[in-house]
């Protein structure tokens, strides 16, 4: 079954720029309008000290009534109510029972709503040139999102929450009927005990789509300056993943850019040189 959403954004002052996203309005496979707020609104009273969070969940509701009482309610509110905005493109996603649509709206709510912040004594790890070099090649070839949104437009998008229970996100994901994932090991530098950890961790998230969803297609991307040095982490990531591509290996990046271009229904470039 398949959703359409919009994301609400608030904005108290038209005149003014300041708006941020508050929730999502979710029209179900059934055309029947749902509203569906962050459960953690606090920027609301940086914007706008006068408000409460039950006066704009007494907005979304009667909106929400309206649009499902009253036929062509929603082109008229679609431009706004209020103090309450949408996103003028929807998004969609697909769900096959009420519990799997609960888990899309959680993400969407997360990716899209949720203030982000450091947990306490969260250490933030740098990325490894291998990642930074494939988003910049998703983002030369026009395929990489500007939001998490984007990944229900068939556009590749980064930091995509895998299980939100145990904080597990994967490196560049995309969708098309089936949620593709994309994880990266660069063994080129590091120290070699910690990159094997590393690579058990790109095991569990792909372990834990997996779980979710069988209709999930995980690759990882290795590049090492000797693969017969990492032989134990390859076997395990050829265990958990669909696909195992080799960055170095032209024949093995042409091969999956091209799948990942026929998914997303968009032209196959040339592609670009390896650093």
């Amino acid at each position: 079954m398949k959703a359409t959403t919009y994301i609400i954004n608030y904005q108290p002052y038209p005149a003014r720029a300041e708006h941020c996203a508050i929730g999502v309005l979710v029209f179900d496979a059934f055309g029947k309008a749902r509203g569906h707020l962050a459960a953690n609104l606090r920027k609301l009273k940086a914007l706008d000290p006068q408000t409460t969070v039950e006066v704009i969940r007494g907005s979304l509701e009667w909106l929400v009534n309206e649009v499902n009482r009253v036929n062509g309610a929603w082109s008229v509110f679609q431009h706004g109510l209020s103090s309450l905005r949408f996103s003028k493109d929807p998004g969609f996603f697909q769900y096959e029972s009420e519990l799997d649509y609960d888990k899309q709206v959680k993400w969407l709510l997360t990716v899209a709503a949720e203030p982000r912040s450091a947990k306490p004594g969260e250490i933030r790890l740098a990325k490894s040139r291998l990642f930074i070099e494939l988003r910049k090649t998703f983002k030369d070839y026009g395929w990489l999102g500007e939001s998490a949104q984007d990944i229900n437009n068939h556009q590749v998008v980064t930091h995509y929450p895998v299980s939100l229970d145990e904080d597990l996100s994967a490196e560049f994901a995309m969708k098309n009927g089936l949620l593709h994932l994309i994880e990266t090991v660069d063994f080129r530098s590091g120290v070699s005990s910690a990159k094997r950890m590393e690579a058990r961790g790109k095991a569990l998230v792909f372990d834990s789509a997996k779980e979710q969803s069988q209709a999930t297609a995980c690759t990882v991307i290795v590049a090492a300056t000797d693969y017969g040095d990492v032989k134990s982490s390859m076997k395990m990531l050829n265990r958990y993943a669909d696909r195992v591509a080799a960055y170095d290996s032209t024949a093995d990046m042409q091969s999956l850019f091209a799948d990942w271009a026929r998914a997303m229904n968009r032209p196959m470039l040339q592609l670009p040189p390896v650093s």
